[in-house]
């Protein structure tokens, strides 16, 4: 379909646990589908193995030129930013990655396509793009710096984080005003008093977490929501969103949006035209992949 390299590159999704990732079956469709070279696989790597696994990457693969790159989940996400030879903006602000690109010198690069995962999968869920508002994120940590980025990236001038504990938000405080926004911290008991002056919400916390909030919610007037859990789905909370007619997006779409990004980066050096790729269609058959139903 395009012009490329005929030798065979490598890419993998590193994680812990990673057996349940569905990115190799969406990575590899959009390869296929591009008549691109890259075998992806999954390798299960753990915080304490990241050392070990950088320092042996020409022993494994031969040469760090023969890879395409990395997509990585948590806990790695910290681990590998003081490995990169460079980082993107969006990494140095976050201090966090979710991708590993290497260029033609086998020299590493960190990106976060987290961000443009959370942007576009709430504008998949009927998000209105607006100059002024508010994002409201439930729960602290990358996914949450992630969110706060997207907030920045969308426009809207402030976060509010709400937490168990919030000292465990600092971080994340630091990330927002380093984004040039407003920034608050609440208590998670307060969020349904405030849910509806927000313009979106990104719900961080993992699958169980926020079932106590549903009984909670009010019956109209909520906003747009991603809740980035994708299994079990639905969620007790985005349920309970979508019956009050509320739009929802879930962490399966937010990973095909994310992945698409991931994809544009690791074919970059290997397709001769790559402006002109179809990347609509490339998205499409993506989503097929994920069995998500998409327009």
């Amino acid at each position: 379909m395009y012009e490329m390299t005929n030798d065979t590159f490598y890419a993998a999704v590193l994680g812990s646990p990673i057996a349940h990732s569905k990115s190799p079956k969406m990575h590899r469709t959009a390869y296929r589908y591009l008549n691109v070279p890259i075998q992806y696989d999954r390798l299960e790597i753990t915080e304490a193995d990241a050392d070990e696994f950088i320092s042996t990457l020409t022993q494994r693969y031969g040469s760090t030129k023969r890879l395409a790159g990395f997509s990585v989940t948590m806990p790695l996400k910290s681990a590998l930013v003081p490995h990169m030879k460079h980082v993107s903006q969006r990494v140095e602000q976050l201090g966090v990655l979710n991708t590993v690109v290497f260029d033609h010198e086998g020299n590493a690069t960190g990106y976060n396509t987290d961000v443009d995962g959370i942007r576009y999968a709430l504008t998949s869920a009927a998000y209105q793009p607006g100059s002024t508002g508010s994002m409201g994120i439930l729960g602290a940590g990358g996914t949450a710096s992630a969110a706060i980025a997207a907030a920045a990236d969308m426009n809207l001038d402030s976060v509010v984080l709400y937490v168990r504990n919030p000292a465990r938000a600092q971080d994340n405080v630091a990330v927002a005003q380093r984004c040039g926004l407003k920034v608050d911290v609440r208590y998670l008991t307060e969020f349904s008093e405030h849910v509806q002056q927000h313009s979106a919400i990104v719900a961080t916390l993992p699958a169980t977490a926020a079932d106590w909030l549903v009984d909670q919610l009010p019956s109209h007037g909520l906003p747009p929501l991603l809740d980035v859990i994708y299994e079990p789905w639905p969620t007790a909370l985005a349920a309970a969103w979508s019956a009050t007619g509320a739009k929802i997006a879930s962490g399966l779409d937010m990973l095909l949006y994310q992945g698409v990004e991931q994809v544009k980066l690791l074919t970059e050096k290997l397709v001769d035209q790559h402006s002109l790729i179809d990347w609509d269609a490339v998205t499409h058959q993506m989503a097929v992949a994920l069995d998500l139903e998409r327009q």
